[in-house]
C-alpha cells in the first residue's frame, strides 16, 4: 500500500428492507432508525430499488433529495410466492455526493446473504423470523458505524459477518472462472481479523481451485465468495490467475526480461518452482519459460523437456509465471458463424456466449462441464458444416 492512507468511510444514515407487495407494489417493510425521513426519497427512487429482472444482483446507487440510496435488488422465482416471485432489496442510505466504494462489498453481501437465508428457510417471508429483521439491521448499522465490521447472529445456524474495506484503488473484478492464489504466507493471513467468510474459504484457495469450485467446496454462495476474494486481492494478499490444465497454451511476455536481470528474483522463483526437497537450476526454469509458445501445450512441454527430471514442478512454474506476468495464457474463444444453426442442447444454453468474447474457462464454469465436454459438443456441432470456429488469443 506504500504511503497511502486509508480514508475513514462515510457514515451510514439508515438501512431499510423493502419488497414488492402483490397489491400495493414497492414498499418499505422495515427501516432503522425508524424516524429517519425516508418515504419521499423511496417514492422517488423505488423503480431502482424494486427493479425488473434484468437489474437483479446489480449494485445500484441513486442520488436523490441530498441522499444516496444503494442496494443490490434480488428476485426469487418460485410458485409458492404471489405472482410466482419474491422481489426485495436491503438498501443503505448515506449523505448525497459521497464515495460509497468501501461499502460496495458489504451491500452486495447483505443482499446475497438474505437471499440465501430466504431460499434455505423462508427467513424473509416467515412472520416468526421476519420480525427479527429490525433488530438485525439495528446491530448492523451500529456495529459498522462504530467498529467498521459486524458479527450479527441471524439464527442458530447463520451469522451475518461484514467488514468495511476502505479502498485505495478500484476493486478488481472477480469472475467465477478466476483462480485465486496467495501472494503471502497463509499463516500470516490467518492471523488477521477478517470477515469469517474469508476465514472459511482460506483452506480452499490453493492456486488451482477456481471461484465456483471454492464456493461449492465451502458451501457458500458464489457471490459472497467473489466479494471475499476481491478483498484479498485488493489488499495484495492474493492474485488472480487462470485455470490450469495440461492442454493450456501460454506465451512469454516482455516481463520475462526482469527475471533474466534480477538475481534476487531468480532465487525466489527457483525456490517456488522446485519439487519438494529438490533444488532447481535457473537455466533450466528459464529455458522452460522460453519454450512456451503458440501451438505448444503444457503437455507438449512436459513430453519434450521432462520438468520433473529438472526438479521443477511444472504447475508451480506456470503459477509463478502468471503471478509475475512472465507469461500469459492463450484462451480459446468459440464463435458461432450461423445464428440459426441447430446446436447440441449443451450449446443452445450458452448460444449468447459464442460470439468470440467469452473463452472456454467462462463457458465451462457457466455450464459446470469440463473442457473435454465442451470440445466434444463443438466438434459434434461442426460435423457437417463449420457453424462454429474457435480462435486462440
Amino acid at each position: 500500500m506504500g504511503d497511502q492512507k486509508l480514508v475513514k468511510p462515510v457514515e451510514i444514515k439508515c438501512i431499510f428492507f423493502s419488497e414488492f407487495h402483490p397489491t400495493t407494489g414497492p414498499k418499505i417493510v422495515y427501516q432503522v432508525p425508524t424516524d429517519f425521513p425516508l418515504q419521499d426519497p423511496f417514492d422517488g427512487a423505488h423503480d431502482y430499488i424494486i427493479t425488473k429482472p434484468h437489474l437483479y444482483d446489480r449494485l445500484i446507487a441513486v442520488d436523490l433529495d441530498g441522499l444516496k440510496i444503494a442496494g443490490c435488488p434480488k428476485g426469487i422465482q418460485n410458485k409458492k410466492y404471489d405472482r410466482n416471485a419474491f422481489i426485495f432489496n436491503f438498501c443503505f442510505v448515506f449523505e448525497g455526493d459521497c464515495d460509497i466504494t468501501p461499502y460496495e462489498g458489504v451491500i452486495r453481501k447483505v443482499g446475497a446473504s438474505f437471499k440465501e437465508y430466504e431460499v434455505d428457510s423462508d427467513f424473509l417471508k416467515d412472520e416468526k423470523t421476519r420480525k427479527n429483521i429490525p433488530e438485525i439491521l439495528r446491530k448492523v448499522l451500529y456495529q459498522l458505524n462504530t467498529r467498521g465490521y459486524c458479527h450479527v447472529p441471524i439464527d442458530e445456524f447463520n451469522t451475518l459477518n461484514l467488514k468495511i474495506i476502505p479502498l485505495l484503488s478500484k476493486p478488481p473484478q472477480v469472475m467465477d472462472y478466476h483462480v485465486p492464489i496467495f501472494t503471502c504466507n497463509l499463516q500470516n493471513l490467518s492471523d488477521l481479523e477478517w470477515d469469517l467468510t474469508i476465514n472459511q474459504i482460506l483452506q480452499y484457495i490453493d492456486g488451482f481451485n477456481h471461484v465456483s469450485k471454492i464456493a461449492d467446496e465451502a458451501d457458500i454462495d458464489k457471490e459472497v465468495v467473489r466479494i471475499s476474494i476481491q478483498h484479498l486481492v485488493l489488499y495484495g494478499f492474493a492474485s488472480l490467475i487462470s485455470i490450469f490444465q495440461y492442454s493450456n497454451m501460454y506465451i512469454v511476455t516482455d516481463s520475462l526480461r526482469n527475471l533474466y536481470k534480477d538475481r534476487e528474483l531468480q532465487q525466489w522463483v527457483m525456490t517456488q518452482v522446485a519439487l519438494p526437497g529438490k533444488t532447481a537450476k535457473f537455466s533450466d526454469l528459464f529455458k522452460l519459460y522460453c519454450s512456451l509458445e503458440h501451438g505448444q501445450t503444457v503437455r507438449d512441454l512436459c513430453l519434450r523437456h521432462d520438468p520433473n527430471a529438472l526438479n521443477i514442478d511444472v504447475r508451480s512454474l506456470i503459477q509463478v509465471g502468471l503471478m509475475r506476468r512472465f507469461i500469459r495464457r492463450l484462451h480459446k474463444y468459440p464463435i458461432l458463424k450461423v445464428e440459426d444453426a441447430s446446436l447440441p442442447r449443451l450449446l443452445e444454453d450458452v448460444k449468447h456466449l459464442l460470439n468470440g468474447s467469452h473463452h472456454f474457462d467462462e463457458i465451462c464454469c457457466e455450464l459446470n462441464i469440463s473442457y473435454k465436454e465442451l470440445d466434444e459438443a463443438i466438434e459434434k456441432a461442426t460435423e457437417d458444416s463449420e457453424v462454429i470456429i474457435v480462435i486462440w488469443k
